[in-house]
């Protein structure tokens, strides 16, 4: 039977500059919140930053404050720039009855119910499983896509070997991934909660190894904050190399 060749392509993810609730420290969640003016300004650095990337995809939460920043960032591209594609499950975190609350308020009422934040569940939120599994059915959906437009070029451009069997995630590192050149680069852009789910599925589920401190994970990634991986994909297997993770160094001058 013949294998499937792998694709390899490379992903950034950037959260979404500030706003005036992050500066407020309020829960946004679902609330359409747009930029400040220096969420502008860090969405512009960061595409300053991304300037020789040439993206030849894009995508977006809904939510103007992620769509914004795609804009800005897209803006300081030279190369030709795709089309936003905007897709609901990069949203983020619904955070039900406490969207628009302080942090220190949601903390309390989290404790006093016996919870750490984020781990309680307020009324009408979405709990931390359904949104890693909503981010997680986007990136497969991508990772699908990918490969069903690129599969014919999987030769010229991976020489990894593809391996037969039942279908399974299986995570790895390969030295010569970092030497293959991906069929595509795509940019997309979200939210802290949500992008920190699926980092973590990438690197707990999936054993993708972290660059630095693994305490990272624990972490939200600063506004605008680039992460950045190559991934080897075809159906039956994911290996992936994490290039940098919540990097901020754009914003050093601001």
């Amino acid at each position: 039977m013949r294998r499937s060749l792998p694709v390899v392509f490379s992903v950034t993810f950037v959260r979404h500059g500030e706003t005036a609730a992050n500066r407020e420290q309020r829960i946004q969640g679902h609330l359409d919140i747009p930029l400040s003016s220096l969420g502008e300004k860090q969405a512009t650095l960061a595409g300053k930053s991304l300037c020789k990337s040439v993206f030849t995809r894009a995508y977006s939460s809904d939510l103007c404050r992620a769509y914004t920043t795609c804009e800005l960032i897209l803006k300081e591209n030279g190369a030709l720039i795709p089309p936003i594609k905007i897709d609901t499950k990069l949203r983020e975190r619904n955070f039900g009855s406490v969207e628009g609350l302080h942090i220190e308020e949601v903390k309390a009422r989290a404790a006093a119910e016996g919870f750490s934040w984020p781990h309680h569940l307020p009324p009408g939120a979405e709990s931390l499983g359904d949104l890693q599994a909503r981010m997680v059915a986007f990136f497969k959906e991508l990772c699908q896509s990918v490969y069903d437009k690129n599969k014919s070029q999987g030769e010229s451009t991976s020489d990894l070997p593809a391996e037969d069997g039942e279908e399974a995630e299986v995570a790895g590192e390969m030295k010569s991934l970092k030497d293959c050149v991906p069929v595509e680069k795509i940019l997309i852009v979200g939210h802290g909660a949500a992008l920190k789910q699926l980092y973590t599925h990438i690197h707990t589920t999936l054993g993708c190894k972290l660059p630095g401190d693994p305490d990272v994970l624990n972490s939200i990634s600063p506004n605008t904050g680039i992460s950045e991986y190559l991934v080897q994909y075809s159906p039956k297997k994911y290996v992936m190399h994490c290039q940098r993770i919540h990097d901020g160094e754009h914003l050093k001058d601001l």
